[in-house]
């Protein structure tokens, strides 16, 4: 189902603000038996996407029906909500050309991948293209997603996730998920003040860590230091836990705490 502003439809205005000039902050939900996981964090987020980016205004009475009405008829699916500034008056990068918020949402099926990423792992390798610094825009959903797009055509049946770098290689993130080192006990995952996205399943994963009493650690990582670690793993809250085989050729010898936090996350945490 597509909703706009909670009525049935598949278009926009051509003078949207998120059309026009990626203007807009978006989620994307994992929908089991009706029931958003995790909705209540991804909402705290696009409101925090919302107050970042000065879009006010947000209805969130009408956004509360918008999910509730999209999901009337749909048992297991991917709820994308995306929030605009609003249709502008005119043309023009002045955000007070709009000040109405409009509320997208679209229902999808759940992608099917093969079942090895989950129980074995995939190869990876460092993406060609750059994340740029933006400390304003660090850690929300922005739509302005045009490096993780061009990232994605490097994307390969071998290599399914890419790792991004920094202008200076420090890594940041996957193109579409948060990454963790292991070394021993100890969990790393690189610092994201500048550019990258606080995910969901990131947050919800550092909290079995900590109750585990693993250490974690958030800190700056360079490229070429990767291969220092035991392990690593991929995570996003659709696809849960990806298990890294290797960078760039140069395979991890393993880890057994990061095999249980990986195997918590595509157990417990997929319930």
């Amino acid at each position: 189902m597509n909703l706009v502003n909670g009525k049935p439809s598949s278009s926009i205005s051509i003078f949207d603000r998120g059309f026009l000039y990626g203007d807009s902050v978006f989620e994307t939900i994992l929908v089991l038996n009706k029931k958003p996981k995790n909705i209540d964090l991804h909402l705290k987020r696009l409101k925090l996407g919302c107050n970042k980016l000065k879009i006010n205004n947000l209805d969130s009475r009408l956004l509360s029906k918008c999910i509730k009405k999209a999901l009337s008829d749909i048992n297991n699916c991917i709820l994308s909500i995306n929030v605009t500034r609003g249709t502008a008056i005119k043309r023009g990068y002045n955000i007070n050309l709009a000040n109405n918020p409009n509320i997208i949402i679209t229902t999808s099926e759940i992608p099917k991948y093969p079942k090895e990423f989950s129980t074995k792992g995939i190869k990876t390798k460092f993406a060609k293209t750059n994340l740029m610094k933006s400390e304003g825009l660090s850690r929300i959903k922005h739509s302005n997603r045009i490096e993780q797009i061009l990232a994605s055509s490097e994307i390969t049946k071998n290599f399914p996730e890419l790792i991004l770098c920094d202008s200076k290689g420090f890594v940041i993130e996957g193109i579409s998920s948060n990454i963790f080192f292991i070394k021993e006990k100890n969990f790393y995952t690189p610092i994201i003040s500048e550019s990258g996205v606080e995910g969901i399943m990131k947050s919800l994963i550092i909290k079995k860590i900590k109750k585990r009493e693993f250490k974690i650690i958030e800190k700056k990582i360079h490229k070429k230091d990767v291969y220092n670690y035991d392990a690593a793993f991929f995570c996003n809250s659709i696809r849960l836990a990806w298990n890294i085989l290797s960078v760039n050729g140069k395979k991890f010898k393993g880890n057994k705490f990061a095999s249980e936090i990986i195997s918590i996350t595509n157990n417990e945490l997929s319930k």
